[in-house]
């Protein structure tokens, strides 16, 4: 009864605060609203939801790729060797309610990890540490229920020191029930499997202090990336392979649809992509395919542009659920393929190797494709190659997405 009755204080004080203070950070810059996906380089990405409030939201920077996201992608893949897409999802209103709301059957599909920023918000609505231990423990049973493989998760602690200045009293209040909240937290993802605790180290001076109000938020970043990637990469390590990732259709109907308004075939920065990475690889030739619902059309190439055939005519719409790219190192050597006209007649292909290009929200829609008239492989340094030319045609696509 009193924890409900402080808990409902904490709610309204805290939004007051917000909205009068001048202490409060809603001022703050902070990246426009909506999903958007960093990239950490390298090959065969692992893809990771960043989710929730704090420092996911990006206070005090205009871009993800400088905020938590970015150095979290780049800080990951340096430990893994793998190229890491971090998308995220914050907002203020983002509670585990809201969570449960947008991590469906479908969306969680999507991911290898989740890395959940939550509590400092709580903390100071002085929720019950009861309620939080229910409501921490039915996402994460929400994320892992009935899926083969289920994201892993990073669970990022409250802050245990105040961000901004508060009155001492109600300072001193929150932060007892952010180490409160904190320290259930540890005690319900040790209890569980492929579930890892990290605690956030975005506040780090004294409560003296006006906190991040007058922080160097580049450098907060950083060092909250660094903190969070080492049980990051340990759990993607860790993970079960899943090389082909199927496509929502409805789910990218969006960004289609903007392709369908807005591509250009004879964009120049794209024939000069093309051509780039044609003789990077050393190979025949770099097409680039958009992946409509039932058709697939060129809409560049280095060799000639090819007539719009069905899907199910294409290597295309598979290569597409290949979120790490797609190699066929022989074509000929390929059941399914040996006997396509391209094979046993001119050009007379024989290797193939195609990595999807995503819209800035991480929907995939188009394939960027090489192929040669000898057989051979990619290294791993080939395929980052591919990918990183795959990243730089999606941005001339939907550079005003």
């Amino acid at each position: 009864m009193i924890g409900g009755v402080a808990h409902r204080f904490g709610v309204l004080y805290l939004a007051l605060f917000e909205r009068i203070s001048a202490n409060s950070w809603r001022p703050m810059p902070r990246p426009a609203a909506g999903t958007a996906v960093t990239r950490g380089p390298g090959h065969d990405p692992d893809r990771v939801l960043l989710a929730g409030r704090g420092s996911s939201i990006g206070w005090g920077v205009v871009s993800h790729d400088i905020g938590l996201a970015g150095h979290l992608a780049r800080a990951t893949s340096a430990l893994t060797g793998r190229g890491t897409d971090v998308e995220v999802a914050a907002e203020r209103s983002m509670s585990i309610p809201a969570l449960k709301q947008l991590l469906t059957p479908q969306v969680l599909s999507r991911y290898d990890a989740i890395v959940l920023t939550l509590g400092t918000r709580e903390a100071f609505e002085l929720i019950p540490t009861a309620k939080w231990v229910d409501d921490l423990t039915s996402l994460l049973d929400h994320i892992a229920a009935g899926r083969e493989v289920s994201p892993a998760v990073v669970v990022v602690g409250a802050e245990e020191a105040p961000p901004v200045p508060f009155p001492r009293p109600f300072a001193g209040r929150g932060m007892a029930r952010a180490r409160a909240l904190n320290a259930a937290s540890r005690a319900i993802v040790a209890q569980r499997s492929r579930v890892a605790y990290a605690d956030s180290v975005m506040v780090a001076g004294p409560a003296s202090t006006r906190g991040l109000l007058d922080a160097d938020f580049i450098s907060i970043y950083r060092q909250c990336a660094a903190a969070i990637a080492p049980a990051l990469a340990e759990l993607l390590d860790d993970s079960p392979a899943r090389l082909r990732h199927p496509v929502d259709e409805e789910a990218r109907w969006k960004a289609v649809a903007y392709l369908h308004a807005h591509s250009e075939p004879d964009d120049e920065r794209i024939a000069n992509l093309l051509t780039t990475l044609a003789n990077l690889l050393m190979v025949r030739s770099a097409d680039l395919f958009f992946v409509d619902r039932d058709n697939v059309r060129t809409l560049a190439a280095t060799t000639g542009l090819v007539p719009s055939r069905p899907r199910s005519e294409t290597l295309s719409s598979e290569a597409l659920e290949y979120r790490g790219g797609l190699v066929i190192p022989d074509l000929a050597a390929d059941p399914r393929m040996r006997d396509r006209p391209e094979v046993v007649g001119p050009p007379h292909l024989r290797f193939y190797a195609a990595h999807p290009v995503e819209s800035p929200d991480g929907h995939r829609v188009a394939v960027l494709a090489v192929v040669d008239t000898v057989p051979r492989e990619l290294t791993s340094a080939e395929m980052s190659v591919l990918r990183e030319h795959a990243i730089r045609v999606g941005d001339v696509l939907f550079e005003n997405y």
